[in-house]
Parts: structure tokens; C-alpha cells; sequence
């Protein structure tokens, strides 16, 4: 599955099914809207930000779905928040401590005027780029019809497969992800409506058959 393959299959995909996606992405929208303006009142309601991961699962369930050949309808959407939203919101919790940190190196590292921190931030921003890769490979491992029986830990472990064995593919997928999400926030009604939902059946249709065939080269290599 090349990145332009994916492109279109996701925009196919949500053509078809945009009275499913549609209302999804809406919820996710108004959910954002919530911790915002939340947060503007009280800032350290930011951390509310994280459950925003509950009806990515969600969507991303559909994507999956569809991914796999399955139907997919509003009852699969919430199906996926309440199986998937503990692990998804887990991830993002875990996920948004390590960018902070990440985050808050480099700014240290750039600003100390010195080689080492320049190199100490370098290696920061490495890591928030690696870490944004992980993240758009992770949730439709993580939902993922075929692998919803194994432990989040393989499911993560998946997850690094693919950013070790598709980095540079990974990469230009994130970076279009990250475009199209930037975007979006210019036009609101792109993000409420429609963006969150189509990345995630872009990634989903990028990501799955990624993950199935370097699962299956692993797989050969430790048989023989």
C-alpha cells in the first residue's frame, strides 16, 4: 500500500461512509470544543485533553473495519470507544507525558548556547517526531479486527515494528497527517467535521498492511 494508494482508498472510504464518520468526527470536535474552553477557565484542565483519545479509538474501529473488509456503522464507533478507550487513553496519557518532556529538553537544549545542548535538544526533537510516527501507527494496531485478542503490549510492540521497518514511508505518512490536521484548525468546521476522521482511515489503510507484512517477514525469520 503506497502513501498515494492510501490517500485515495481513505477518501473512497469516507465518501461512502461519511453519515458514519461524519457524526464521529463531530463528537470528537465537540468533546475538543469542551476541553477548551474548560481549560481557557482553568488551565490545568488540559490534562482532560487525553480522554480526546476515546473517540479517535472510536474511529479508528470503523477505519479498521472497513480496512478489513468488514461494514462498519455508528454502533462499531461506540462499540470501539468502550472496548478500546481505557488502552487508547492510556496511550495518550503516557504519550502526551513523554512529548512534554521531550518537549521541554529541546526548548532547554536550543536555548543553552552551548554544543551539548544543542545536541541535547537535537535529540529531543528527534524523539517528538519518532514519537508522533509511533502514535499514527499505533491506533489502528491498537483497534485492529486481527490483532484485538493480543495484549496491548504486543499490540505496542507491533506498533515500534512498523516505525523500525517503514520509517521513512512512516514519516511522510505522519508528516501529510500532521499537514492535513494543521489545516484543518484554520477552517474549524474541517477538524469538527471531517479531518480527525479521514486521517484515521488513512493511516488505518496505510498502517494495517504495513503491519501485516512485517509481522509475516518476523514471523518466517524466527521460524527459521
Amino acid at each position: 500500500m503506497t502513501i498515494g494508494r492510501a490517500v485515495r482508498q481513505a477518501a473512497i472510504d469516507f465518501y461512502f461512509n461519511s453519515t458514519r464518520f461524519v457524526p464521529a468526527n463531530v463528537v470528537w470536535g465537540l468533546g475538543a470544543l469542551v476541553v477548551l474552553f474548560v481549560a481557557v477557565a482553568w488551565p490545568p484542565a488540559i490534562v482532560l485533553a487525553v480522554l480526546l483519545a476515546i473517540p479517535v479509538a472510536g474511529m479508528h474501529r470503523m477505519a479498521a473495519l472497513l480496512a478489513r473488509g468488514e461494514a462498519a456503522s455508528l454502533s462499531d464507533f461506540v462499540d470501539g470507544m468502550r472496548r478500546f478507550g481505557v488502552a487508547a487513553a492510556g496511550v495518550a496519557t503516557g504519550a502526551a507525558i513523554l512529548a512534554f518532556v521531550l518537549t521541554t529538553n529541546m526548548v532547554v537544549g536550543f536555548g543553552s548556547g552551548e554544543p551539548l545542548g544543542w545536541f541535547l535538544g537535537a535529540t529531543a526533537l528527534y524523539g517528538d517526531i519518532a514519537l508522533l510516527m509511533f502514535l499514527v501507527a499505533a491506533w489502528p494496531i491498537l483497534v485492529d479486527p486481527q490483532h484485538e485478542s493480543a495484549r496491548l503490549r504486543r499490540r505496542l510492540q507491533l506498533t515500534g515494528l512498523v516505525v523500525i521497518g517503514r520509517p521513512g514511508r512512516l514519516f511522510l505518512l505522519t508528516t501529510l497527517v500532521v499537514v492535513l490536521l494543521a489545516l484543518s484548525i484554520v477552517v474549524l468546521a474541517g477538524i469538527v467535521l471531517v479531518s480527525v476522521a479521514y486521517v484515521s482511515l488513512l493511516a488505518t489503510r496505510w498502517v494495517l498492511p504495513a503491519v501485516d507484512e512485517l509481522e509475516a517477514r518476523y514471523e518466517a525469520a524466527r521460524a527459521r
